[in-house]
């Protein structure tokens, strides 16, 4: 595969000096333009990573991508529209509150245009089909994706997410104070903005929570694009997409789950439903993690997925 200079580059602070980022750009939407980037060999197969609620492509550290590269994958990171440097929602968003409790009106876009902004970067780069990764809000895209373009998706991982909406444990008696903060945080203040969201990941992240590493990548992302209304209206997308279990059953692709069994956010009983649903599906449940994919996971999450990647293949 080549890759000519790059239609519309972008920008960015997060820059590692060992890692070789060989084009990045814009897909060229009239409407909505998605920001990404591409590392590694453009022999290697595809892999595209995308982040959950409010993600920028800088969750997707150079560190944890070159777990992937080292397993012979091209990795392909990018911003959602709502976040980082891709295409803004125009308008006021409600608050996070008032979408978790139906109040925000009709959403402006679904998951199924989140999953239609993906394929729209193998577009633009020439790519036929990719491995799709997402994580939480992420795997939901990557469901859809699979879903309404199979022959866009050569295998579906989909990490610490769910087949439908309304699965977090927001207003369950089993469900922290501290949790249920991490997805009704006041983010209107930019001053305080990280320092919350450092309390949110710790609520949700696990036994293996690492601060210095969260904390990085908060100030990266504050630093491209503060835009809290961004987090609003992806939520208010994901309610508004349903439930996707009757859809999966009749899915046709190597298919991964990998899911927290300590999950406070999301429970682990979603990920089996999700596998449950799809057919040969593979259910991976790491003893150990929460709601975040930190490095003591890195190896194994990405052994997995090469396992996938040749099993699609043969």
């Amino acid at each position: 595969m080549r890759y000519g200079p790059s239609r519309n580059p972008t920008e960015d602070v997060y820059r590692s000096p060992t890692m070789t980022i060989i084009r990045s750009g814009r897909t060229t939407s009239k409407t909505v333009q998605i920001t990404y980037e591409v590392l590694g060999d453009s022999t290697h197969d595809p892999l595209l990573l995308i982040s959950g609620l409010g993600s920028q492509l800088v969750y997707w550290t150079d560190a944890l991508c070159q777990v992937f590269l080292k397993r012979s994958f091209q990795v392909i990171r990018f911003d959602n529209r709502d976040v980082g440097l891709s295409t803004k929602t125009p308008g006021p968003a409600a608050t996070m509150a008032e979408v978790l409790q139906g109040q925000g009106g009709p959403p402006p876009y679904t998951l199924s245009d989140m999953a239609s902004d993906t394929v729209g970067i193998l577009d633009d780069l020439g790519i036929e089909s990719a491995h799709v990764l997402g994580v939480s809000l992420g795997g939901g895209i990557a469901q859809t994706m699979a879903l309404e373009y199979p022959q866009r998706t050569d295998s579906l991982i989909s990490v610490m997410s769910a087949p439908r909406a309304g699965t977090a444990l927001l207003n369950k008696p089993e469900s922290s104070d501290a949790v249920k903060k991490s997805l009704t945080m006041d983010m209107s203040e930019p001053l305080t903005w990280v320092d919350s969201q450092i309390e949110g990941w710790r609520a949700i992240s696990g036994p293996h929570f690492d601060e210095r590493y969260m904390r990085d990548i908060l100030q990266r992302s504050f630093d491209r694009c503060y835009h809290p209304a961004g987090w609003s209206f992806q939520m208010a997308a994901a309610l508004a997409s349903g439930d996707r279990v009757e859809r999966l059953s009749g899915l046709d692709l190597p298919t991964l789950i990998i899911h927290g069994a300590v999950d406070p956010l999301i429970p682990v009983a979603a990920g089996a439903l999700t596998a449950s649903a799809i057919p040969g599906a593979r259910l991976e449940i790491i003893e150990d993690m929460g709601h975040c994919l930190l490095k003591p996971h890195w190896t194994r999450v990405a052994d997995s997925v090469a396992q996938l990647a040749q099993e699609a293949c043969r």
